[in-house]
């Protein structure tokens, strides 16, 4: 798209699939990138943190988000 800049920040909400066509885009026009599946997980991290007052383990919910929205279970 015309409108994307250099440098600009991008981010979909979209988290299946993780790499949408618009965040695609930005990539190929220099663009800084967050996808939904990241929002997905700080969010959810964020919940974590406030309920158990312990660091969330971002690592391990990124990879059960992704086994669990994986076609192939």
């Amino acid at each position: 798209p015309h409108w994307l800049r250099d440098g600009m920040l991008v981010f979909d909400t979209i988290y299946n699939p993780e790499n949408t066509l618009l965040l695609k885009d930005a990539r190929a026009h220099n663009c800084k990138t967050a996808s939904g599946l990241e929002m997905f997980v700080r969010q959810a991290a964020l919940q974590y943190e406030r309920f158990t007052q312990h660091e969330a383990p971002l690592d391990v919910m990124r990879a059960a988000l992704r086994r669990g929205i994986s076609p192939i279970n």
